[in-house]
């Protein structure tokens, strides 16, 4: 989904926003000379989560040896971490225990400091927790879904942010219940960027212990399938079904044509136009079943 002038918006508030808070004229003036040369220089095709690796060394050239969101990760690792003792038994007496694991899984999109803010990202968390269990997954793409896996072999799941990747080991654990002799793979982030999992968040939430651990190869916030790095491009061509999170990876791979289901928490209002749906809003889709999504250019 080639990014457009309202991701150009978006793109460029959100790195003014980074830069200012450093309280340094000069450089930021220079980063933000350099966040608009790497927008200029973007291959075309490309979705606005392809940019966020330059961004990110782009930042380090000017602040060398800070992660801006570190702190931030940390913190919403523990978070759900100290939720998931609340949860987990929620979960375990539902009538469909893969079906709320799966709506947590969703609900956990909320942490995305890429495109929220932590406030708004915090209470928009802590306002839909309770609602999960009521909010609606899409039924027939549900009964789609259980109905590939319960044929496949390999399910491939591509993750998203800190945080939500522990809410995602409730579903990983449905999922091994539900589908004991299911290859379950998780694709977290080859390098940081923004507050997105990466390896050392696997480890920290235990991750690593209920699924086998891939990265993207790079500090793309997404998959965008044509830099995916080898371990990827791999466990793309050979997963039968894919389970892709969050509406970064859904902008990159949206008209793939592979067996995707998209689960995210609709938080852009790009996306939402495009969708046509409310915006802050729960999306279940399968990617054999999208409408043409014409990109927004006005």
């Amino acid at each position: 989904m080639q990014f457009d002038a309202h991701c150009i918006d978006c793109l460029v508030r959100r790195h003014f926003k980074l830069a200012h808070a450093k309280e340094d004229g000069p450089k930021a003036y220079a980063y933000l000379r350099d966040v608009m040369q790497i927008i200029l220089d973007a291959p075309a095709g490309v979705a606005a989560p392809w940019l966020t690796g330059a961004f990110t060394e782009a930042y380090a050239k000017y602040w060398p040896g800070e992660d801006a969101y570190a702190k931030l990760k940390q913190e919403s690792n523990d978070l759900v971490l100290e939720l998931l003792p609340q949860v987990r038994p929620m979960v375990e007496q539902a009538a469909d225990p893969l079906e709320l694991a799966m709506k947590f899984a969703r609900t956990g999109n909320f942490l995305d400091f890429g495109i929220l803010t932590p406030e708004v990202a915090h209470k928009a968390l802590w306002d839909a927790i309770a609602k999960t269990p009521e909010a609606e997954l899409d039924s027939k793409v549900y009964g789609s879904f259980r109905a590939d896996l319960a044929r496949a072999k390999s399910l491939l799941i591509l993750g998203d942010n800190a945080g939500e990747i522990a809410f995602d080991l409730l579903l990983v654990e449905q999922l091994h219940k539900s589908y004991p002799d299911l290859t379950v793979t998780y694709c977290v982030r080859g390098q940081n960027t923004l507050n997105d999992a990466t390896r050392a968040d696997a480890a920290y939430v235990g991750m690593d212990r209920l699924a086998r651990i891939i990265d993207n190869g790079s500090a793309i916030s997404g998959t965008e399938i044509a830099y995916a790095g080898p371990e990827l491009k791999q466990a793309l061509d050979t997963a039968d079904v894919i389970l892709s999170k969050g509406s970064g990876n859904f902008e990159c791979m949206a008209g793939c044509g592979l067996n995707v289901y998209y689960i995210f928490m609709c938080k852009c209002l790009r996306v939402s136009r495009i969708l046509q749906v409310e915006n802050m809003t729960g999306q279940f889709l399968r990617e054999r079943e999208l409408p043409a999504l014409e990109p927004m250019v006005g």
